[in-house]
């Protein structure tokens, strides 16, 4: 790298530069999730894990479960004496944050921009401030952190905990000192709270760094989370030992059938042809679809660009395990289409890709030039700087009418004045739109009895309360039973 793309005056160098482009990465992920997706929690993924965090904010791990607890089932909600989400504590625990301020949208665009200014201060100290540079324009532009940074999933908590872990092992191969392996497992700890596979995987990669000791205090630093988590289960669902999706299982196959409450992840995943493609095409949608066009080129360049005698190499080293390591665990995976964006699961994999890209971009950008010419070049970067956000907005062509068309129910309740009322949902899928909070103390019960409960019955079951039925469709239909 020339002396002078380092230098303090460059415009590629600046810090000014750096965190202006922070700011607007973070204010781009706050409209999206504002007005774009409404700051509406569109799968029940996403539902669940704000309906724990209203009831973290209100003190509480739980509620009582209210009467006809079987009419009252939704996706991702585990309802039986008790009211809870399938998931883990962490990511709920950042939302109730927001929820207690009534802004829990907010949460997200902001550990997204926590993850991004961690990741450049990380680029930046082992590979300087123009890759670092990069390495922010690549992860903060990315369509699929982005996405994430503006919904209300666990991906975007899990990737800012592993980009704290992963500067902190930059950190260690810098000064080899066993206080930055602590913040490592402090971080991988924390990403057990939120989302413990990916937690696992980062420990796994680590492998890589071949310092028993190194990997032996990052571990003991994370146990004291891993204890949290196991009472945490113990509270919510009776053993330290079990967690949320087992307790869940029972009734996801009450809704969706066997099949799809099957183990998502098995061996046999490796050789079924349906998974097999589904994981080609969770690849395809990653280099293709959810990242800045040409990042799994540029990062390949990098991790040949980083010599042996370079004080990145071991980063390399790593970064590359931490990709190869993800990779591989996909395979094993269940990855039918569903309400997410198609490549979420890799998101931490965001992280070593902008790392990796960052110290190629240099190389890349000097074959091109040589080859093609510095106008080609240029006009290269600037096409996939500006097909990265064109991308995340083609996504949302089609996921803000689907938000629409969700939310639609409570804005046609909301328009009708219907109060103290119970409203049935007619869907194809009841359970996607019944709900009704942790506490089922807001002024509309909606109720996903089956399609062949009549009107009649719930009347009964709901003395004094006009009973209306809710009739799926574009837009929804209401009408008065009782």
């Amino acid at each position: 790298m020339g002396r002078d793309s380092d230098s303090p005056r460059s415009i590629s160098g600046s810090t000014a530069l750096a965190l202006a482009i922070l700011i607007a990465c973070g204010v781009m992920y706050a409209l999206v999730a504002r007005f774009a997706l409404d700051a509406f929690p569109f799968s029940g993924d996403e539902y669940s894990l704000a309906l724990q965090a209203e009831m973290f904010a209100r003190g509480i791990l739980k509620a009582p479960a209210p009467e006809h607890a079987e009419w009252l089932r939704v996706d991702h909600v585990i309802i039986d004496r008790w009211v809870r989400s399938k998931y883990p504590p962490g990511a709920s625990a950042l939302l109730a944050f927001g929820a207690r301020a009534g802004v829990a949208w907010i949460v997200t665009p902001i550990e997204g921009v926590v993850a991004l200014l961690v990741t450049w201060l990380s680029t930046r100290r082992l590979l300087g401030p123009r890759q670092a540079l990069i390495a922010l324009v690549t992860l903060g532009l990315a369509p699929l952190f982005a996405f994430q940074a503006a919904s209300f999933y666990t991906h975007t908590a899990a990737t800012m905990f592993l980009a704290i872990g992963f500067a902190g092992i930059g950190a260690w191969f810098r000064t080899h000192r066993s206080a930055w392996m602590v913040l490592v497992g402090a971080a991988i700890g924390c990403t057990f709270l939120t989302r413990p596979i990916d937690a696992l995987l980062f420990g796994a990669a680590m492998m890589s760094l071949r310092s028993a000791r190194a990997t032996f205090i990052a571990a003991l630093s994370a146990t004291p989370f891993v204890l949290v988590n196991c009472l945490y289960q113990n509270a919510q669902f009776g053993s330290p030992f079990l967690d949320g999706y087992h307790v869940y299982r029972p009734t996801l196959a009450a809704l969706y059938g066997s099949t799809t409450a099957a183990n998502p992840i098995l061996l046999s995943h490796l050789w079924n042809p349906v998974q097999l493609w589904n994981h080609i095409d969770v690849y395809r949608a990653f280099v293709v679809d959810w990242t800045v066009p040409g990042t799994a080129l540029v990062a390949l360049v990098g991790a040949f660009a980083i010599g042996r005698e370079h004080r990145a190499r071991p980063m390399r080293t790593f970064s590359i395990a931490l990709i190869a390591t993800y990779l591989a665990a996909l395979l094993l995976t269940i990855d039918d289409v569903d309400d997410g964006a198609r490549a979420r699961y890799l998101s931490s994999v965001l992280i070593p890709a902008a790392f990796l890209t960052a110290a190629g971009f240099a190389a890349a950008s000097a074959a091109l030039a040589n080859r093609f010419g510095p106008r080609v070049r240029t006009t290269l970067v600037v096409i996939a700087l500006v097909f990265a956000p064109t991308q995340l907005a083609a996504f949302l062509v089609t996921r803000v009418p689907l938000v629409w068309k969700r939310e639609g129910l409570y804005r046609a309740v909301e328009r009708a004045g219907i109060h103290d009322a119970i409203v049935v949902v007619r869907a194809t899928h009841p359970s996607r739109y019944a709900r009704n909070g942790g506490l089922f103390d807001r002024p509309v019960l909606y109720l996903s009895a089956p399609a062949t409960t009549s009107a009649e019955t719930i009347a009964t079951a709901f003395p004094g309360r006009p009973v209306w039925e809710a009739h799926e469709g574009e837009p929804w239909t209401l009408s008065r039973t009782r």
